[in-house]
């Protein structure tokens, strides 16, 4: 006896007709038919007088639906039960981040999310100088956020982790007067177009590499037009070492990386946040381990 024979005579009994039931459940009438005389060969009873005219149930097979009947409803009960903890037990980590991240924050959830079917994500984009104010306002998880130490220290609630140091790069085509240099100084980038993210950290950058605002002909936080604009023109594009650097449009040479110096290499830290109160479930350390391998 098995679940499949009493979905067969409940539906049988409620078309009176094992053709009209096969058709219902898409099986062919003979396989249905073979199946509940099984069934009827395991109790030792028949189910149904079969004739011409259709199929109705024996006494004994009336006391046969009717078990059938409650065994279905408690399967169905049973089924929503399931599915109403599975949903009370879902994980939802919620980050906040610098679009500096989200392509290595993309490629994580794929191989994440398939190992975690429990976990659900919700991720927001912001200019990392507004994360930290909104950080503790949203009831995020954690933060990915390019910051200087003091900066965090003046936070209270906030606890912080050291992420890496990297340093500030230009995204280049190979239109770009600057594809094949080894570096450029922001005195090269005097007169050259810039595209940018909208929610880029404009001011810190203005402050850094001496932009000039005049020369950005565009901003969008859509990063597939940016880098078409990059790759079909000179067109420059401010990013971080690391942010693109596994993409198929870098390691086909379609776009170069190249760092900003003068003296030195423009560097920036960068951090995961976290309320200090909150601290971090195992999944979230596990995120983030992987997170950090990353790089």
């Amino acid at each position: 006896m098995n679940f499949e024979q009493m979905e067969y005579i409940l539906t049988v009994a409620n078309e009176k007709s094992i053709t009209k039931a096969a058709e219902k459940l898409f099986i062919s009438p003979s396989g249905m038919s073979q199946s509940i005389t099984q069934l009827e060969n395991e109790l030792g009873i028949k189910i149904f007088n079969r004739s011409k005219q259709g199929v109705t149930p024996t006494f004994e097979g009336k006391i046969v639906i009717s078990k059938a009947i409650t065994l279905l409803d408690t399967i169905k009960d049973l089924k929503k039960e399931i599915e109403i903890y599975k949903n009370n037990n879902k994980v939802q980590l919620k980050i906040l981040t610098a679009p500096t991240f989200s392509y290595i924050i993309q490629d994580l959830l794929v191989k994440f999310n398939s190992n975690h079917k429990e976990l659900s994500f919700d991720i927001v984009e912001q200019n990392p100088a507004n994360i930290i104010q909104n950080f503790n306002k949203l009831n995020y998880d954690i933060a990915f956020i390019s910051a200087t130490i003091e900066e965090l220290k003046k936070e209270s609630n906030i606890s912080f982790e050291h992420l890496r140091r990297g340093h500030i790069c230009i995204a280049v085509g190979k239109k770009s007067p600057f594809y094949s240099i080894e570096y450029v100084t922001p005195k090269d980038l005097e007169n050259a177009k810039i595209v940018m993210y909208e929610d880029s950290d404009y001011k810190r950058l203005l402050k850094i590499t001496k932009l000039n605002s005049k020369n950005i002909v565009l901003k969008s936080n859509r990063s597939s037009l940016l880098f078409e604009l990059v790759k079909e023109s000179q067109a420059i594009l401010y990013l971080h070492d690391f942010t693109i650097k596994n993409r198929p449009m870098v390691l086909n040479g379609d776009i170069r990386i190249i760092p900003l110096k003068e003296e030195n290499f423009f560097e920036i830290d960068f951090w995961l946040i976290y309320l200090e109160m909150k601290g971090l479930t195992p999944v979230v350390r596990e995120f983030i381990k992987e997170f950090k391998n990353q790089f």
